[in-house]
């Protein structure tokens, strides 16, 4: 609302949450990730292998967010493809893997320009997975796709502060390897 100013916070190197400050209170609020998605997440990193998790783009909650769905909507288009035509499953698939590889191409860049534009390519990529998720809502349990939605949700957001930060200067640094 009027005199609250939105900052995105970091929390061990990785993107976390919105702070909202009002001037006249001094109040300040952090939205946390989505619960379920966090539980998801801490779940499946165990099952990372290590060669994985000791790349610097690890420290990133949206590329680790990007990665575990990957493997599950590897598993949903399992589920789908007796049901739906592969096109629209290698449609789905190509668009949450594009979010982590864009992600990684843009993490690698040095200019701030050139990782906005690949960080806004995955932007793009989060939408079109969720209208694929969408797409295909029929054939998946209601639950799947609920959690599912809700990754994406948060990968929207993670990616939006991410941009905004490094449109501003202020995003997470070039980091060679």
């Amino acid at each position: 609302g009027r005199g609250t100013v939105k900052c995105r916070v970091r929390r061990n190197e990785s993107w976390c949450g919105e702070l909202l400050v009002t001037p006249a209170s001094l109040r300040t609020t952090v939205s946390p990730m989505n619960p379920r998605v966090q539980q998801v997440l801490d779940e499946w990193e165990p099952t990372v292998t290590a060669d994985e998790t000791a790349d610097p783009i690890w420290q990133l909650k949206c590329y680790r967010v990007a990665r575990c769905l990957v493997d599950h909507s590897a598993r949903d288009a399992v589920a789908l493809v007796p049901s739906v035509d592969l096109k629209t499953v290698g449609q789905l698939s190509r668009a949450v893997a594009s979010i982590g590889a864009n992600l990684a191409e843009g993490y690698s860049r040095r200019s701030a320009a050139d990782r906005s534009r690949f960080y806004g390519y995955a932007l793009g990529s989060t939408r079109e997975a969720a209208l694929w998720y969408r797409s295909v809502a029929p054939f998946l349990d209601r639950a799947s796709l609920e959690l599912r939605m809700a990754f994406l949700a948060q990968e929207r957001m993670l990616l939006l502060g991410m941009l905004k930060s490094v449109q501003r200067g202020r995003g997470p640094a070039f980091e060679p390897g």
